[in-house]
């Protein structure tokens, strides 16, 4: 790979400085008294002659090191590139297309260099922050519209958290605020401070299919950015909905060719301008958003699968710990839950069971309160769309500790996790469902869902030789199971008040806690609140 593009980039030196720095063709004719003057541009251009870059071709095809040669030939190829540019400017003449292409291939010769002088000391293969040419990979929806008030620390922040779990790079879902430009500069000035991926995702609930001129100024601003995750050199880039949206007139007038990756249903698989399709078919039910007393299946992943193969194409699946939503009518008319309750370990089992079909997977989401499907920390300085009412002191972020063994074992390729920091993870709602304040709530009402779920504690172990969990649920008598190696979930029945957990491992490991949420008979702050809190122990 460097070694063809080295000669590539050199063959264009050759061309351009034989045609534009060696006498040939016309030259434009010197105007104003005095002597004419040498430039500083046909100086560096005849230091980088073909002969001398010839040198470096040579060295790069006797060097055992690869990376070395290649960073020689792109030195070479940057300074007669931009040096033929500057002759042209001192001309008066435009860059030639060729001189184009040779900066291009002069940068990703050199950008590629380290990578490939890593490998050849390690023997592995080493990408930069902001390209995967190959692998798997985990993204995490994030929700920009609600972040207004972020600084660039904000996003470092919670791009730090979400590297130390495994995770690639986020989604940045946008709509049409007048703060969008502002954020995403942050969200990418951050992940490039902290080493992180980030891409657009442009939700099309604020976009229309006609905003073709719109999604391109955007797209155009941020795709060159050093923390856009790109996909062999061609930018990534999502959304939510949009179907039928012409991608193909994006990429043209951006003036490079992206890999778009967007929500769409799967017959739009065959669409120009597309490289695979994203599905946000995450939870039991959501078809018709009506809730169902069933566990999450791959049917769906298949139909895109199948659908996406059938064109050549990728296909990125969904995985979310949650779904509950309690807006009232007077403002966006949500009040449901689906059947979550075990939902991430199940989706996680059913994407490492599909791996061979996937390259990438994104999380929904890190930050979207309104429907409890946050796996970031809630204490950020978000505005608030009134999801307040049901996710503030509810923390989600033990869910990431359990997903780290499955993000691990997606990106290697393996269908089975390997646990290796043996911790216990638990999670239940702060009331009892039988709680009644239909005259204080928001809604007036439980949320569509409400009686599929189950008034118990759920707990994961992670163990390596398995060992025993007691669980302490209010007044409950304590509740000892005996769990196997590896990853497992139980449930106990749920009693009000403080939630307690002990752990004993096999391997001599223990830890114990409580839940710094109780659960209630009442409902909470007067309103139902069937979102969830989490936490996690480590021995």
């Amino acid at each position: 790979m460097h070694l063809s593009t080295a000669l590539t980039a050199f063959a264009l030196v050759s061309a351009v400085a034989a045609e534009h720095g060696a006498g040939a063709g016309p030259r434009r004719r010197h105007h104003g008294k005095g002597p004419r003057k040498r430039c500083a541009a046909h100086s560096a251009l005849e230091s980088s002659s073909p002969s001398s870059i010839a040198a470096s071709v040579v060295a790069v095809q006797s060097a055992a090191d690869v990376a070395s040669a290649a960073a020689a030939v792109a030195s070479a190829a940057i300074t007669a590139s931009l040096a033929v540019n500057n002759a042209y400017a001192y001309q008066g003449g435009g860059v030639s297309h060729s001189v184009l292409r040779l900066q291009a291939l002069a940068v990703a010769v050199s950008s590629a260099a380290p990578a490939a002088s890593s490998a050849s000391s390690t023997g592995t293969t080493t990408t930069n922050a902001s390209t995967s040419s190959s692998g798997k990979q985990v993204f995490a929806h994030f929700m920009i519209g609600i972040v207004e008030p972020y600084t660039q620390a904000d996003h470092e922040a919670d791009q730090s958290l979400a590297k130390s779990k495994g995770i690639t790079g986020f989604a940045l879902n946008i709509g049409t605020d007048d703060y969008t430009v502002t954020q995403l500069t942050n969200a990418y000035a951050a992940a490039q401070a902290v080493g992180f991926n980030v891409f657009i995702s442009f939700d099309f609930n604020w976009y229309s299919t006609s905003d073709v001129s719109a999604v391109a100024s955007i797209v155009s601003q941020f795709v060159g950015q050093p923390a856009q995750f790109l996909v062999d050199g061609m930018p990534f880039v999502s959304s939510f909905i949009g179907d039928g949206f012409d991608w193909s007139s994006v990429a043209s007038s951006v003036g490079k060719q992206l890999y778009v990756v967007p929500y769409f249903q799967p017959d739009l698989a065959t669409q120009s301008g597309l490289e695979g399709l994203f599905s946000w078919d995450a939870w039991p039910g959501q078809g018709n958003n009506v809730p169902i007393l069933a566990n999450m299946t791959t049917d769906q992943d298949y139909v895109y699968i199948d659908a996406v193969d059938a064109a050549s194409k990728t296909y990125m699946a969904p995985v979310s710990a949650w779904f509950m939503t309690h807006f009232p009518a007077s403002t966006y008319n949500k009040n449901w839950a689906f059947y979550s309750e075990e939902l991430w370990k199940i989706r996680w089992d059913q994407i490492l069971s599909m791996g061979s079909d996937l390259n990438y997977i994104e999380i929904i989401t890190w930050n979207d309160f309104g429907e409890s499907h946050y796996i970031g920390p809630y204490d950020t300085p978000h505005t608030d769309d009134g999801s307040s009412a049901w996710a503030s002191g509810l923390d989600h972020t033990a869910m990431l500790d359990m997903a780290v063994p499955y993000i691990n074992a997606f990106k290697a390729a393996q269908t089975t996790v390997t646990v290796q920091d043996e911790m216990l993870v638990y999670w239940y709602r702060p009331h009892l469902k039988s709680a009644e304040c239909d005259s204080t709530d928001m809604c007036g009402a439980k949320p569509t869902g409400w009686d599929f779920l189950e008034d118990s504690v759920f707990v994961t172990a992670m163990t390596i030789s398995g060992g025993t969990v007691t669980v302490t649920s209010g007044s409950n008598a304590a509740v000892t199971t005996t769990v196997d190696a590896g990853v497992q979930i139980f449930q106990v029945p749920m009693g009000v008040g403080t939630q307690s957990f002990s752990f004993q491992t096999n391997s001599g490991g223990s830890g114990s806690g409580s839940g710094n949420v109780s659960i209630s008979a009442d409902c909470w702050n007067g309103n139902y609140n069937f979102n969830f809190h989490s936490g996690s122990i480590t021995v």
